[in-house]
């Protein structure tokens, strides 16, 4: 079935996007359901972006109303028993609005400077039909000078913007970034690689388009063949207090704080968030687990094997910005010391393993409440830390994480068509590490068992230098609402978990003295371990009196500290 979309923005302080869809009937068919995903690849939460459409209309090649009818969420029927649609070549319009007003790299955004368009928002598809090199074309205002997408150019003049895809799957895999942008860009390995920027930056002294050339060299040296797209577009919002990425087939769409690059530890997590995104285009776009594809998108995709599609990436991410050689090995693992601290203060991890956390994306890191550290753990976080385990059980033997990623691009090679299963990920560790490695591996992913870490970086030439001053603890994480603290989520097993403090408590006084904001600021200067204080909270309208008895805070890693610099060089760089 061959689909023709016609985009138009006219009013973009409307943040509305206006969408028609010309098409044919099939044969033999009654009826076709057109739908708006619930959801987008690389994001596992039920986004629901029906809830932005308006206007759902159906027209003959006449102008005459057809009959259509909302089925379920996100999904229109369109009946042919009951129009005037008979034959196979009788050709029929769809045409419905979006509302556009959210700027993430998972929704779209239109308003006065620009426009963010994200395919699995706001282009419907058809259910159950093949959608076969679906065109789209772009009309917008004169004002905006650029339109940058990943998708094939098939204009016939300089001043249209028409495009095709190979199919559905594709076309709503290609972001589109429309207004008046910069644009640069670079080549590599003879081809184009754009480099988009929306938004504004603090003066700073980094080359990002040459830091992000090294970056796409750096990563692309660890899979053998050629490029695997014809072209490449990072597009960026530098807006404030944005942070994220997402994945595409021959792109990627990044937000980061314009105002932060010019602090060294924040660029190196621009760096990161670069080669993340910018890895996907193998692992994930291309070496996938079963489930993820082809696509329901009106259903939850559910796998447990995000320790592949985000772990092994979270590994590797900042280890490419060490191996482009765009920081160094103690800048590195500062890093790393950042992860195991976060990864020690978070109590969810003696609850769900990496397969579970993967199973529960839907309904746990992709929504997270007051109590989602105290039942889930990251599998970004635990799933990075144990690829790292794994790279060090395979450098023993004389072997690197490289070698995994050489067997899952041949994996993908030999059968691009079909996702791996978590056998195969094993057996290729077992292949290239032996049993031992690979019993190590697999009990890591799917058990909650306690990692030591330390050992593994005391072999591999790195001390750990633990902080442990004797500071009060508490456990009770503060929001504060004007001058009034209130608590944003409890630790679990922490004192104020055993003294029963809740979310959503304010705190009023201590030992019969009001406490403020800038009182809780300077707690630690009046309280000590050891010690029981009366909480005067409110909850729910009511005035409790809870004793909360202080501890030590748990020790911190204070760093990772280089013993054997030459040993751990060579450790990382290969």
């Amino acid at each position: 079935m061959k689909l023709n979309y016609l985009v138009e923005i006219t009013d973009p302080h409307t943040h509305i996007v206006k969408v028609k869809i010309q098409a044919k009937r099939p044969e033999s068919v009654d009826h076709l359901d057109f739908f708006l995903p619930s959801w987008s690849p690389g994001s596992y939460l039920m986004r629901e972006y029906s809830k932005n459409v308006r206007t759902v209309r159906a027209f003959n090649k006449g102008g005459e109303f057809l009959m259509l009818e909302q089925k379920a969420k996100g999904i229109w029927r369109l009946d042919f028993k009951n129009s005037d649609i008979k034959n196979a070549s009788d050709e029929f319009l769809i045409q419905y609005d979006v509302y556009c007003h959210e700027l993430t790299v998972r929704t779209s955004h239109i308003d006065h400077s620009h426009a963010f368009l994200h395919g699995p928002s706001y282009l419907m598809g058809v259910l159950d039909q093949e959608m076969k090199d679906p065109e789209i074309e772009f009309k917008f205002p004169g004002l905006w000078s650029k339109l940058h997408t990943g998708l094939r150019d098939i204009s016939d003049k300089r001043d249209r913007f028409l495009y095709s895809a190979e199919n559905y799957d594709v076309l709503i895999d290609a972001p589109v970034e429309i207004g008046c942008h910069e644009s640069d860009g670079f080549m590599h390995e003879g081809k184009e690689h754009h480099v988009i920027f929306y938004g504004d930056q603090f003066p700073h002294q980094n080359d990002l388009k040459k830091d992000m050339q090294v970056i796409v060299e750096a990563v692309s040296s660890h899979f053998k063949g050629e490029l695997p797209y014809d072209k490449y577009l990072f597009m960026t919002h530098f807006c404030k207090d944005k942070y994220g990425g997402l994945e595409h087939l021959n792109s990627t769409a990044l937000q980061f704080d314009g105002r932060r690059l010019k602090n060294r530890r924040d660029y190196l997590n621009w760096l990161a968030l670069v080669a993340h995104e910018y890895f996907h285009t193998w692992n994930v776009k291309r070496i996938r687990p079963k489930e993820l594809g082809p696509f329901d998108y009106t259903n939850e995709a559910y796998t447990r094997m995000h320790w592949l599609t985000e772990g092994l990436t979270s590994f590797m991410d900042d280890l490419l910005v060490y191996r482009a050689g765009l920081s160094t090995v103690e800048e590195y693992l500062d890093i790393v010391k950042g992860f195991i601290n976060r990864y020690i203060s978070i109590p969810g991890k003696k609850f769900h393993s990496l397969e579970e956390s993967s199973f529960n994306a839907w309904i746990k890191l992709y929504r997270p409440d007051e109590n989602s550290n105290n039942s889930s753990i990251s599998y970004y976080l635990k799933g990075g830390l144990v690829f790292s385990t794994l790279h060090f059980e395979l450098k023993r033997k004389g072997k690197s994480i490289n070698d995994l990623l050489d067997s899952l691009w041949k994996r993908y090679l030999d059968n691009p068509e079909v996702g791996v299963v978590s056998e195969e990920v094993m057996e290729m560790i077992e292949e290239i590490g032996g049993k031992e490695v690979r019993e190590n591996f697999e009990a890591r992913v799917s058990t909650t068992e306690d990692i030591d870490f330390e050992t593994f970086y005391k072999e591999v030439g790195c001390e750990f230098v633990w902080d442990e001053t004797p500071l009060p603890y508490i456990g009770a994480n503060l929001n504060y609402e004007g001058d009034r603290a209130v608590i944003d989520s409890v630790t679990l097993d922490s004192p104020a978990h055993k003294a029963g403090l809740n979310a959503g408590d304010e705190l009023i006084a201590i030992n019969r003295i009001r406490f403020l904001k800038d009182d809780f600021s300077k707690i630690e200067e009046m309280v000590s371990p050891g010690q029981t204080y009366e909480f005067v909270v409110a909850r729910l309208g009511k005035l409790y009196n809870l004793d909360v008895r202080v501890e030590n805070r748990p020790k911190v890693l204070k760093e990772i500290k280089v013993i054997d610099k030459e040993k751990v060089e060579s450790i990382f760089i290969s």
